[in-house]
């Protein structure tokens, strides 16, 4: 049982029910009519959160994929076209987890690289600001193993002091990858693609799935050689 559901986003819907709630006449369910535009999404209070009890923190630079993946639950979350914070405003919560400490940050976005654009700026942006602190921070975000193909942005990574990256692999099988709609995954040989990741010193974390429909028991050491 709930009192109140929040349903999508609710950067615009929290305010609404704060205002509703002071005036004791709440609404059941709150549901805001389009996606929120990111660069009015408020800091974070990270002032509040015991910094020294974690191992990294957290900030977010995008919402969305424009990818189409059968078993993923992003693209009806935040949708399949990518929004982003403002690059000041991405810059502004760096600078605010510098001063309170922070040396580990996981940029959150589910594909950080959903609107390459967007993020080459960004990185540009958080390169410059790294070499002119000597480097505080160490990054890891999640990104598409179509990064292999962009070596600018692969130099901007490197250039930012990203140290992880998780990819979602799935399988070596492209029956399964086509399967599960990841068929971007199907256009250049995959361990290729990890190796030049790694040349650029990003460490490669990938994510693996067995038990797709067109899986059978010889997946397992497919998987295991792949690995």
């Amino acid at each position: 049982h709930c009192d109140v559901i929040f349903v999508d986003e609710a950067e615009e819907t929290w305010p609404l029910f704060l205002r509703d709630f002071e005036a004791g006449r709440w609404k059941t369910e709150y549901r805001p009519d389009e996606k929120p535009d990111m660069t009015r999404s408020p800091m974070p209070r990270f002032d509040l959160i015991k910094i020294d009890r974690y191992h990294a923190m957290t900030i977010q630079f995008a919402r969305g994929c424009p990818f189409n993946c059968e078993f993923c639950d992003i693209i009806v979350m935040y949708g399949r076209k990518p929004r982003t914070k403002s690059v000041a405003c991405a810059m502004a919560e760096v600078e605010r987890l510098h001063e309170l400490g922070v040396t580990n940050v996981f940029l959150v976005d589910d594909n950080f690289i959903g609107n390459r654009a967007r993020a080459k700026e960004f990185l540009r942006e958080l390169a410059a600001w790294q070499a002119a602190h000597r480097y505080p921070l160490q990054f890891m975000t999640e990104v598409s193993l179509n990064l292999a193909r962009d070596d600018e942005l692969l130099d901007l990574l490197r250039a930012a002091h990203f140290q992880m990256l998780f990819i979602g692999i799935e399988s070596p099988r492209k029956s399964s990858l086509a399967e599960a709609g990841k068929t971007h995954n199907t256009r250049d040989d995959m361990l290729q693609a990890v190796h030049k990741i790694q040349a650029y010193g990003l460490e490669v974390d990938a994510g693996m799935i067995v038990g797709f429909d067109s899986d059978d028991p010889d997946v397992f050491e497919e998987q295991f050689r792949f690995i």
